[in-house]
């Protein structure tokens, strides 16, 4: 596996604007570079019937305090 020096880690909390400009709060669900090198995270949101979303970039994200 490649170690990837990311901002974030899996687990982090983290706030992001959904699709349609919301404010959520998800979890670092998965870490991985695109095709062109940049670090993408997928995030995780709900529990008990969880989703994932996949595809941010370390800018759309910030740690949720």
């Amino acid at each position: 596996k490649e170690l990837i020096p990311s901002l974030y880690k899996i687990g982090d909390a983290v706030q992001f604007k959904d699709r349609y400009g919301d404010m959520c709060v998800g979890y670092i669900y998965k870490i991985y570079k695109n095709s062109e090198g940049k670090i993408i995270y997928d995030v995780q949101i709900g529990g008990e019937c969880p989703v994932v979303l996949n595809g941010y970039k370390e800018e759309e994200l910030r740690l949720k305090r």
